[in-house]
């Protein structure tokens, strides 16, 4: 924990900046084994940590290249919610998705303040890239499947609002701890 204090705390994009509406940029796997490519995934989670988040896109940071971070972890909205390993997706693609969909309350660190109910796919089957170069086919299900969805999303320039069948459930954060229940 003593390393992390010092490392830097990306600055966010928030709703409306353009950069989260385009599909961002493979990244070139050469890029992966340059000496920044580490530090710019930890500076990821760290900022992701920090803003009590548990998945952040390069997009969210400013920077247009298909990389995304996950780690779940308890959050002052989900404080029940079981700890995972740390996951950097490079390139991630969805290869296959269940016919079965739950709906459940989504927020972003880039749309702050606000949640609204999602239906995603309950099973998917993603292939990515990790940080070490290595390629993984992986299939998730329930809430981490979840959180793949919206972070895969992010880098195809998709917000969860864009995905939510019923606007009137897009609330404030004081008005989803009340419905949320």
């Amino acid at each position: 924990p003593r390393a992390t204090t010092h490392m830097k705390i990306f600055p966010r994009t928030e709703f409306g900046d353009p950069i989260l509406r385009a599909k961002a940029k493979p990244v070139p796997l050469v890029l992966v084994k340059k000496s920044g490519f580490p530090k710019l995934i930890a500076g990821m989670f760290h900022t992701m940590r920090r803003a009590d988040g548990i998945g952040l896109a390069a997009p969210q940071i400013g920077l247009s290249y298909q990389l995304a971070v996950i780690q779940l972890a308890p959050t002052k909205h989900r404080k029940t919610l079981k700890a995972s390993e740390k996951l950097a997706l490079i390139n991630p693609k969805l290869i296959r998705a269940s016919k079965n969909k739950a709906y459940d309350w989504e927020g972003c660190l880039s749309l702050d303040g606000v949640r609204g109910k999602v239906p995603r796919h309950k099973t998917i089957t993603v292939r990515y890239t990790d940080e070490r170069g290595v390629a993984h086919t992986r299939t998730v299900t329930g809430f981490l499947a979840r959180v793949f969805q919206h972070e895969i999303d992010h880098l195809n320039g998709t917000l969860y609002v864009d995905r939510m069948e019923n606007m009137k459930t897009l609330s404030t954060i004081t008005e989803f701890r009340k419905r949320a229940k």
